[in-house]
């Protein structure tokens, strides 16, 4: 089965009639940070100093090829540049944000290649919402799973409801809310709950490029 790649709001098959040769993806590096040590073995790694580890972008770069030059040329005048929503269709649980940039082209006979490159976000974000809802009446924990990057959820209550996370406690009343330190790290995370009404915890997964 061929697959193609979803840039935006167009389909590089459907709306091209291109055939997608490769997306081949280039993971973020991350960015290091070595202390030398005067006089001394190895170097001191900060990497870590300032709360975990992050990452420059990854890559994508694609080859189609396309069988008419109206399609390349439109296909080109259309993507190039801009900064959009990827979706690669062998991949469609996961999309990437990034900029397409096109970086080459050529024919052979009544066949046209193009070559391009997408700079992208070192994360790629689940197509769909990690939501959790729940009744509090009595004291209690919720345990909420993350993948590898950090997210701060959206936070809606019903009621007067006190939550605790990673040393930080609130009072929330009806609303919605967005709290800094209540970054959901990698893996499991638990949150202390008490007081009575309905909290709704809606955030979005992501695992690296």
């Amino acid at each position: 089965m061929i697959f193609g790649a979803v840039f935006g709001s167009k389909h590089s098959k459907e709306d091209y009639g291109a055939v997608m040769n490769y997306a081949r993806i280039t993971p973020p590096s991350v960015k290091e940070n070595y202390v030398d040590i005067a006089g001394g073995d190895s170097s001191i790694d900060l990497t870590e100093a300032v709360g975990g580890v992050v990452f420059d972008d990854g890559k994508i770069s694609f080859k189609f090829t396309l069988f008419s030059e109206s399609d390349k040329d439109r296909m080109k005048n259309d993507l190039h540049g801009r900064k959009m929503k990827i979706v690669l269709e062998r991949d469609r649980n996961f999309y990437y944000e990034g900029r397409l940039s096109f970086t080459g082209e050529k024919q052979s006979g009544n066949l046209y290649e193009l070559q391009a490159e997408a700079r992208v976000s070192p994360y790629k974000l689940e197509s769909q919402v990690t939501v959790h809802n729940e009744e509090i009446k009595s004291p209690g924990k919720i345990l909420l799973v993350n993948s590898r990057m950090p997210v701060m959820p959206t936070i809606t209550v019903e009621g007067n409801i006190s939550i605790s996370y990673a040393g930080t406690s609130v009072l929330l009343k009806t609303g919605t809310y967005e709290i800094p330190e209540f970054t959901l790290q990698d893996g499991i995370n638990s949150l202390e709950v008490s007081g009575k009404g309905h909290v709704r915890i809606v955030y979005r997964k992501g695992e690296l490029v």
